[in-house]
């Protein structure tokens, strides 16, 4: 018997047209049992609130007000989690790795600029000779020629967020995502370790927003990963179904 969480959440991208209204997945109204009398939700973050009203399952008067001085972008990824009695503390991720108040140093950072922070570790904990890692736009020109073929030339460092753990999804950043060709795409995720153990996820997007989404929180509690630890991603092949490597990495300035 599945117990249900004491705080229940769901996200949603932001679409074309978002500004008039949002839709509350019909999946998440198992969780709102004897709230069907309510006509208005309470949306919070930071402290403040917006009372929005409730047209079904539809946000709709007060969201547009809530959407503007949340300066809310397509791409965006907005959490909403239940608090009880129909208040929601809302977070916004944009198409960074980070919530939207975190600095955008880090993801500004290129693919080499961000490895040279980092080294890897052999099974026993050994540092493994320094990597020299390639530009994923440099990456890009070999994608089409390589494509259904190994090759190993795009990759990017991805760090564990609270988002990762309490949410189970990773974001893929923009520069990654452009250079393999996903953007608007859905398709299912082969991520392999060394010793070959494998793990089926799911990419999704939303305008340049990717992430991985199903079976990520599985494969974060299997490999033991968290807040604060830093995997790399390595393209291994590419298709319809494309197969990552991973290699867990540590931050040398620790």
């Amino acid at each position: 018997m599945k117990i249900p969480p004491k705080k229940p959440h769901f996200f949603k991208p932001i679409l074309p047209g978002f500004k008039e209204k949002l839709k509350i997945p019909k999946g998440f109204l198992k969780y709102l049992k004897g709230h069907s009398h309510i006509e208005r939700a309470i949306l919070k973050r930071t402290g403040k609130k917006w009372l929005v009203k409730l047209n079904g399952r539809r946000l709709e008067d007060g969201w547009e007000k809530f959407a503007g001085e949340l300066s809310l972008q397509l791409g965006d990824l907005v959490i909403f989690r239940h608090e009880g009695d129909m208040e929601f503390e809302v977070s916004i991720f944009d198409s960074s790795e980070c919530e939207r108040e975190d600095g955008a140093e880090e993801n500004n950072r290129t693919p080499e600029e961000t490895s040279n922070k980092f080294e890897f570790k052999d099974a026993t904990g050994k540092p493994k000779p320094k990597i020299t890692i390639k530009s994923s736009i440099k990456a890009a020109s070999h994608a089409k020629a390589a494509a259904h073929k190994s090759y190993g030339h795009s990759n990017f460092v991805c760090t564990i967020k609270p988002y990762s753990l309490t949410y189970g999804f990773l974001c893929v950043p923009k520069q990654f995502a452009c250079a393999n060709g996903l953007i608007n795409k859905k398709c299912c995720l082969i991520v392999n370790d060394e010793t070959q153990t494998s793990w089926n996820l799911r990419i999704r997007s939303c305008n340049t927003q990717v992430y991985m989404g199903e079976g990520c929180r599985k494969f974060i509690a299997e490999n033991c990963l968290k807040e604060g630890h830093h995997i790399m991603f390595v393209v291994v092949t590419d298709g319809e179904t494309p197969i990552w490597k991973f290699l867990v990495v540590t931050d040398e300035l620790q």
